[in-house]
């Protein structure tokens, strides 16, 4: 689910503690299906249905990746369903389109991404990342903001045999849509992933961030998941959370299903 993270894949794969710098360039292609409810405090249910695309590549300390999702959005025709923040796929009010309640589908924004892992002591395992959103949805339906943001962050994970506490933070400059003011985003989460099995490890964290818009308050979400690896290339993925502020998704659920090209 991509409101666990504050980038698509890169910080995921952190929480799931593979912290370990790759010694042979390894690839992997992803599709998973995810499922948000909740008012985010404009007093109307919104539901949010998303199927999400991944390829990510690393080799050595290096890791790039790029998410393609398609969105299916009811709820009043002035939220636009785009933009960044710790819970993934912010609701954004915009007053200058029709209030009537309406359902849109199509293409999400494309999200590129690297991430660098630094040599760090101590057994801590710190990777620096940035991220492009870029305008592939569209703005007319608002399944998107039509305007590029960017995001910088960076994540630390430190594994204690079977337990991997990590933290993160980022930061998003949102592009600002005609007739709308964003806001600069701060991000932060942080929780404990679990080596359960040999081939299953779980997790639980807890993320905020400020809203983009000012008409969104700040986000608050505790999540929980469990990854499994089904064979030496297929993993699954199970997710699930709850929003703390009126301003978050009341639940949420995701399955995401992993294949290792290489």
């Amino acid at each position: 689910m991509r409101r666990f993270a504050f980038f698509t894949v890169a910080l995921a794969a952190i929480a799931e503690a593979n912290v370990a710098v790759a010694a042979e360039p390894a690839a992997e292609l992803a599709t998973g299906l995810e499922y948000q409810e909740g008012a985010y405090g404009t007093g109307e249910r919104i539901e949010t249905v998303t199927v999400r695309n991944t390829v990510r590549v690393q080799s050595g300390r290096v890791q790039v990746y790029a998410s393609l999702p398609w969105h299916r959005v009811e709820g009043p025709g002035n939220i636009v369903a785009g933009g960044g923040g710790v819970l993934g796929l912010p609701v954004l009010t915009d007053p200058g389109r029709p209030a009537g309640r309406m359902a849109r589908q199509g293409i999400g924004d494309l999200r590129v991404g690297a991430g660098y892992t630094l040599a760090a002591p101590a057994g801590i395992g710190v990777t620096l990342l940035g991220e492009a959103k870029l305008p592939t949805a569209s703005a007319s339906r608002g399944l998107g903001t039509g305007e590029i943001d960017f995001t910088v962050g960076s994540e630390a994970a430190r594994t204690f045999g079977p337990i991997t506490p990590f933290v993160g933070v980022s930061y998003t400059l949102p592009g600002n849509p005609e007739g709308s003011r964003m806001r600069n985003s701060i991000a932060a989460r942080g929780g404990v992933a679990v080596q359960l099995l040999p081939a299953i490890r779980g997790h639980v964290s807890y993320g905020q961030a400020r809203g983009l818009s000012p008409f969104i308050e700040n986000e608050r979400q505790l999540s929980t998941g469990i990854d499994a690896r089904l064979s030496e290339r297929l993993s699954l993925g199970i997710s699930g959370g709850v929003g703390l502020t009126e301003s978050s998704p009341d639940v949420g659920a995701a399955v995401r299903l992993g294949w290792r090209i290489f």
